[in-house]
């Protein structure tokens, strides 16, 4: 499992995500199970270097024996591909999105059935049309051995902030209930539409004002961060395996400045990089 964080605001967006990840195979029942729990996985992608597109992922951490981040590269080969990538200079997010659908696809659909079953895959593009200052987040899910398209999860007009993984600090900070509270509201005698209504109003009254549109980057950072690192705390101290855990990678992306890392992890010694703010 994971935590992934995403923050829309009109200047730009932040992604920010844990570093832990699950490995599943097939027992030998044909079920699935945790062959290993790491903390050192790589969440958080620039799609396209130089251009102003981030993408994170969170549910299974590997497809086979290639891991979201290896596939991840794999796509941004192909966007960049002077033969069959997309045109820097005109270029929508939709276009990228498809893209990184069918590749995912392609690897997803041979998996086994039981794992496919058992579990689910998300992964969560942003960024800004090359024509337009406008941003826009997009989610591809997988579960059930679905493949259903792509959706446009918050458009170019609207603020947001999302989550994915293990979210229950996220809904407990933000919304202000718990994830049971519908449960418990659908088991206490009122009807479907009553338990909804009451719900949304629960919500409308609970929750917390911490996102505004016009919202420096730097707080809208801040604020990625802190939810996150919450998360982590949160999932550390509760009942089971500590399922999301270390380091956290920050990226932001602004239709001027392009992609940016805030935070990242490195596989040896900043100085022996060759590069400030990345290993690739």
């Amino acid at each position: 499992m994971t935590i992934c964080v995403g923050i829309k605001v009109n200047d730009g967006i932040v992604f920010v995500a844990d570093s832990a990840t699950t490995l599943l195979s097939p027992n030998g029942n044909g079920s699935p199970f945790g062959v290993r729990v790491y903390n050192h996985a790589d969440k958080v992608f620039n799609l396209y270097r130089g251009q102003p597109i981030v993408s994170m992922t969170c549910g299974l951490g590997n497809f086979g024996n290639e891991s979201i981040a290896t596939i991840s590269k794999c796509i941004r080969d192909k966007l960049m591909s002077i033969d069959g990538g997309i045109n820097p200079l005109d270029y929508t997010v939709q276009s990228v999105v498809e893209v990184a659908y069918e590749e995912f696809r392609s690897k997803y659909e041979p998996l086994d059935a039981a794992i496919k079953a058992h579990s689910s895959f998300e992964y969560f593009i942003a960024g800004f049309p090359s024509n337009s200052n406008r941003s826009e987040i997009w989610k591809i899910v997988f579960s059930n051995g679905e493949t259903p398209e792509p959706v446009m999860l918050v458009d170019s007009d609207s603020s947001d902030i999302i989550w994915a993984g293990q979210p229950e600090a996220c809904i407990r900070l933000v919304l202000g209930v718990s994830s049971q509270t519908q449960f418990v509201l659908n088991n206490i005698g009122l009807t479907s539409d009553q338990s909804e209504q009451l719900h949304q109003s629960i919500i409308n009254a609970s929750r917390s004002p911490f996102l505004v549109n016009s919202m420096p980057m730097p707080d809208a950072i801040s604020l990625a961060e802190f939810l996150a690192s919450t998360t982590v705390n949160f999932v550390k101290f509760m009942p089971g395996a500590d399922t999301v855990g270390g380091s956290l990678d920050i990226a932001t992306i602004t239709k001027y400045e392009g992609f940016k890392w805030i935070k990242r992890k490195h596989f040896y010694p900043i100085h022996l990089n060759g590069e400030t703010d990345h290993v690739r």
